[in-house]
């Protein structure tokens, strides 16, 4: 019988994964700014999350160099949240993955087993032509969502508080949920470079994912930066009830 030491993840004689912290050196980061309604997003935040009044929204699109898992494309549909902090009880504010993608089977993996980030496999691109960048997810042959940005200023990281996800584990026996949870991650970010633009954002509907549940009100800016991230583990923030 094989007795388990230090393995974290399945096959326990080739684990997956690595435990975290990850490291990604050098990596490539887009961010599409826009507003949406308030309505449409509290549909697709879990409680007890809600939207700021602002109505904040993110598409990314990011090159994710992983030194412990190797590189991998990532894209993201981000809501900034508020939540309550179970260690002050005070509320504060993060950003919600409502629907994540990337293009590697461990990147897919880890980001769901571990944090709970709600990944899906999907062809990412982010193609420049001179100053102007154009960021694409598609999945199944269908285009999800898309960014285009012409940078000409200089761009200011922003404190975005901790990546904030859902994290569910189904039962075995198909009938219910093992485990249902709020995890919070606070990522460590080294920026090196930063630009901004005008940006373009887009949202479609595919055969199995339809973003358009976020009504966009306008677009706001599109950042770019050039940085080394430290992904630590994540706290449980608040376990729910299904």
């Amino acid at each position: 019988m094989y007795s388990m030491g230090d393995e974290f993840s399945t096959p326990l004689t080739s684990p997956f994964y690595p435990k975290p912290p990850l490291h990604y050196i050098d990596a490539k980061l887009f961010l599409a700014l826009f507003n949406a309604t308030e309505e449409s997003l509290q549909k697709l935040l879990p409680d007890p999350l809600r939207p700021t009044d602002m109505g904040l929204t993110a598409m990314l699109h990011a090159y994710q160099p992983c030194k412990e898992t190797g590189p991998f494309m990532e894209s993201a549909l981000l809501i900034q949240c508020i939540y309550e902090d179970p260690e002050t009880g005070e509320e504060d504010v993060g950003v919600y993955f409502s629907n994540a993608f990337a293009n590697t089977d461990v990147a897919i993996a880890v980001g769901r087993e571990v944090w709970g980030y709600p990944r899906k496999y999907a062809k990412i691109s982010m193609k420049w032509k001179d100053d102007t960048l154009v960021a694409t997810t598609e999945r199944g042959g269908e285009v999800l969502m898309r960014a285009t940005c012409t940078f000409n200023d200089e761009g200011d990281w922003i404190d975005s508080g901790p990546n904030i996800n859902l994290k569910l584990i189904p039962s075995a026996d198909a009938i219910g949920i093992d485990f249902a949870a709020i995890t919070a991650a606070h990522l460590v970010y080294d920026v090196k470079n930063a630009r901004s633009g005008d940006v373009e954002v887009e949202l479609f509907k595919g055969g199995y994912d339809d973003l358009t549940l976020v009504e966009m009100v306008n677009p706001m800016i599109g950042l770019h930066f050039d940085t080394d991230i430290t992904v630590p583990p994540a706290k449980i923030i608040k376990i729910l009830e299904l």
